[in-house]
């Protein structure tokens, strides 16, 4: 399923008291343009099911529009997303407890764009992908979030500690411990030694 079938933005399903400002309307889809598909992508890293992830982007983007008011400084407009995805998908996995089955990755088919690399290559690199993935799900959330947040959001320390609400040092610690986590988690999947 497309992403943008997965998250649409609704503003007639909101509930929101409208202020009159088509600013503020203009703002928001803004934002939402940029950011709906990062805070996704993130979100799914941070949880590892589709469904769960639309549901919590939603969810993220529902809780920015009702605080737009409360963003002061546009150039810290990803940083304070990412504090409400993260927010959001902590509280998502806290009333789920986050229960992960080893075989749920099994059932889901592995989707490739059409003209890339052949068959051979589409396998390995799927299997590899898998075991990343189930890696990943198996740190620690925090250390899973930072993870995320470093290495594949490409933010800076100081960026992470915005989202996180960390200091530079603490979010550099707990990088550290996240890498070793992988690092294990990585070698009892056999990729690394």
């Amino acid at each position: 399923m497309a992403l943008a079938s997965r998250l649409a933005w609704r503003s007639a399903e909101m509930t929101v008291p409208r202020d009159g400002s088509d600013a503020r309307k203009a703002e928001f889809d803004r934002i939402f343009t940029e950011y709906s598909a990062p805070i996704y992508n993130y979100v799914l890293r941070m949880v590892g099911d589709p469904d769960r992830a639309a549901d919590i982007a939603q969810d993220t983007f529902i809780k920015a529009y009702r605080k737009l008011d409360t963003l002061t400084d546009a150039s810290s407009t990803r940083s304070w997303l990412y504090r409400i995805a993260t927010n959001t998908a902590i509280d998502e996995m806290r009333r789920r407890r986050n229960v992960v089955r080893l075989d749920a990755d099994e059932d889901r088919p592995v989707e490739q764009a059409d003209g890339g690399p052949g068959p051979e290559t589409q396998v390995l690199s799927g299997l590899m992908d898998e075991r990343i993935s189930r890696a990943l799900l198996h740190l620690k959330p925090n250390h899973r979030q930072c993870l995320i947040l470093s290495d594949v959001e490409d933010m800076s320390a100081v960026q992470i500690g915005e989202v996180m609400g960390m200091s530079n040092g603490a979010v550099r610690v707990l990088l550290c411990r996240a890498r070793g986590e992988m690092r294990r988690r990585l070698a009892a999947e056999g990729l690394v030694r």
